[in-house]
């Protein structure tokens, strides 16, 4: 059942699992979603409360584990008001088909902001004039800083945050240098270096951390890493906990190897009140206030409150995590030809006999042009679909796919046309060898069949089909309809096309009221001038 056939049936909970900003659920309500807000739950609790949600919606206390997801079976979307998702499983998420969205731009700035704030804060022994002006101490003499003007500031991992941080200490006349492992060539930011790693802790005044923890990223700063830094270096990790190795920080802070650093992150949190991080006089420590700003916090529920609303109701997935994401400007483009490879790909599963084995999909015309990614997805989910009794979507396709042993090859070829010259082709083999194929276009917004099998056809594919083959002869049409009246069954259109060769077969596509059932189909099966009779349902 389709997102919009879903939502004419009933409608879409969502539940609220953490201390959210309450404008998030208004615009969810807004939409005609219940929501459900029940932050703080327990393991168990949570696992009972997810048991009829559509979707649910987390910062970082709540776990959305394995359990969680196998506990809610209705459940299509997990949301992060944030951006790392470590706190949602992401392989049992993406094996049942759940989208996993967050949101990478809320609270990329006030991250930045605050990393930029403990740069300032370890240069001028801010924390420590506090503290010593609270015991009643003037240390003036003692808490003398540095400049960070024509220091050189490091930055690791040249994401959202990362270049916000670079572009800030641009600002501040520092020289900027930067490493991230998936950049090559010419560095994004204009004044901003790209180094290897080892050149950025050699060279660092300041070392700023901005990579998601990943098992590449994970102890990534450790005693090797700081042995590498120089002795009056700083640094600060508002990225993730587990990053650092916080037993070798802590040996190089005591050694001098590094001068200061400060944390947001941790292997553990909350921090535990008996942490040997707690007291270090050159280690700055705050309780994970990455994203805590007003703004932030108000920014990171309202846009996934949003997110989860287009997706429940309008099957529109931004900002996904485990699926195929497309910026909301080329969706718009792509959303027909994604329409026609979901409804093509159902098609062909559901006249192959045995296996599909091997999908083509090839994109021709400015088509070709597009992110094809998300039409493949599609495609991959409408053959799938009916041999399965797992929902298949653009979450759980490619793994599925790979699986049961189906191969999907793209094809590309351009053209000089106009849009309208488009064409998405979808060819299937089947175990035994059979073929399938069905080719398409889209007109004035909407997905046109205009082939199927190599027969010309040309109308809007949706509802329920009936496919019948047979010799091009007079009369056929005309008992089938006899048929099907005689059923109750209206006829919305009727497709034909005929192959003008030595064997004078024809094909025909039924648009029907409603589906046929099993002994009203073996009625038309024992049609004599009828080769086959079958129905498709989209």
């Amino acid at each position: 059942m389709t997102t919009a056939a879903l939502s004419a049936t009933r409608t879409p909970v969502v539940l609220v699992a953490d201390k959210l900003d309450p404008a998030g659920a208004a615009i969810l309500e807004a939409a005609g979603v219940e929501v459900r807000v029940h932050p703080g739950l327990s393991a168990d609790e949570l696992i009972a409360a997810a048991a009829d949600v559509d979707g649910i919606l987390v910062r970082s206390a709540a776990k959305v584990t394995a359990d969680v997801i196998e506990a809610a079976p209705r459940l299509r979307a997990v949301g992060r008001a944030g951006i790392g998702v470590d706190n949602i499983d992401l392989t049992a998420a993406s094996r049942r088909g759940v989208l996993v969205m967050n949101t990478p731009l809320a609270n990329a700035t006030t991250t930045a902001e605050l990393a930029i704030a403990h740069m300032f804060s370890l240069a001028r022994h801010t924390a420590e004039a506090q503290a010593s002006m609270s015991a009643g101490r003037w240390d003036k003499s003692a808490l003398v800083g540095r400049e960070v003007t024509g220091k050189t500031l490091a930055v690791i991992g040249l994401g959202k945050i990362g270049r916000i941080v670079a572009e800030r200490g641009l600002g501040l006349r520092m020289n900027v240098i930067a490493y991230d492992p998936f950049l090559t060539g010419d560095s994004p930011l204009t004044g901003v270096e790209l180094v290897d790693l080892d050149t950025a802790l050699a060279r660092a005044d300041v070392l700023s951390l901005h990579v998601p923890k990943s098992n590449d990223t994970v102890g990534l700063i450790d005693s090797d890493a700081l042995n590498k830094m120089r002795p009056d270096a700083c640094l600060i990790n508002c990225a993730r906990g587990g990053i650092v190795v916080e037993a070798d920080l802590l040996a190089a802070l005591k050694a001098g190897t590094i001068a200061a650093a400060a944390l947001d992150v941790f292997e553990t949190e909350p921090l535990p009140a008996d942490s040997p991080l707690r007291g270090v006089p050159n280690l700055l420590l705050t309780p994970h206030l990455g994203a805590s700003s007003s703004e932030a916090q108000q920014r990171v529920s309202t846009e996934i409150a949003q997110q989860m609303a287009d997706y429940l109701l309008r099957d529109e997935g931004r900002c996904a995590v485990n699926a195929p994401s497309v910026a909301p400007e080329e969706l718009a483009l792509l959303r027909p030809w994604m329409t026609f490879a979901r409804h093509g790909g159902l098609m062909l599963g559901q006249v192959s006999d045995d296996p599909v084995v091997r999908l083509e999909v090839a994109c021709r015309g400015e088509l070709s042009e597009r992110p094809s990614a998300p039409i493949c997805t599609e495609a991959v989910a409408g053959v799938l679909s009916p041999c399965l009794d797992v929902p298949v979507n653009a979450v759980n396709a490619a793994a599925l796919a790979e699986e049961r042993g189906l191969a999907v090859l793209e094809q590309r070829a351009g053209t000089t046309g106009s849009a309208s010259a488009s064409t998405l082709e979808l060819r299937v083999v089947t175990k035994s060898g059979a073929q399938h194929s069905v080719t398409g276009t889209v007109h004035e917004g909407q997905p046109r069949l205009t082939a199927f099998d190599g027969f010309r056809v040309d109308f809007v594919p949706s509802g329920s089909l009936l496919l019948t083959r047979h010799r091009d002869q007079p009369g056929v049409l005309a008992k089938v309809a006899i048929l099907l009246g005689d059923a109750g069954v209206n006829i919305g259109g009727l497709h034909m096309s005929a192959r003008r060769d030595d064997t004078d077969s024809a094909l025909a596509l039924w648009e029907l009221s409603r589906p046929l059932e099993s002994d009203e189909l073996d009625g038309l099966a024992g049609l004599s001038v009828l080769v086959e009779a079958r129905c498709i349902q989209l």
